[in-house]
């Protein structure tokens, strides 16, 4: 904690002219404030990953024997339900012929596309390929 009588000296040692023990009092000062401000931005860290855990508490539910996150009315999904309870990772599940496997435990999920399980999130969606403009050779 930083001790606001300290100015007072250091004032009070500068008046009186002694330079040396003022300048030895401010480097203190100087020390005591960056431990501060170390210890604020920690402190900032920590409750930025806190408020992001409840967010995600509150965002993520289970379905069909998956988890999904909601976030701002975008449903995503499917995530693998043993890394996330073992972790506390949010790993999609990949699909494969006749469902779903992890990529990073391996656990794999049956799921039917009649369940409507593909639809709901973006593991129906397929990657578009964007096809590039060829340049044509100047003949240089």
């Amino acid at each position: 904690m930083l001790d606001y009588r300290l100015f007072k000296e250091i004032n009070a040692l500068f008046a009186a002219g002694n330079f040396h023990a003022a300048r030895r009092l401010l480097m203190e000062v100087q020390s005591r404030v960056i431990a501060l401000r170390d210890e604020i931005s920690t402190l900032k860290t920590r409750i930025h990953t806190l408020e992001e855990a409840v967010h995600l508490s509150t965002a993520l539910y289970p379905k069909n024997g998956a988890y999904w996150l909601a976030t701002e009315g975008v449903h995503q999904g499917p995530f693998c339900t043993d890394c996330y309870e073992n972790s506390g990772g949010l790993i999609r599940f990949e699909r494969f012929s006749g469902g779903l496997v992890c990529p990073c435990c391996s656990s794999s999920l049956a799921l039917p596309e009649s369940a409507g399980f593909y639809a709901e999130g973006r593991a129906s969606q397929q990657a578009r390929i964007i096809p590039f403009a060829r340049q044509r050779s100047s003949g240089i």
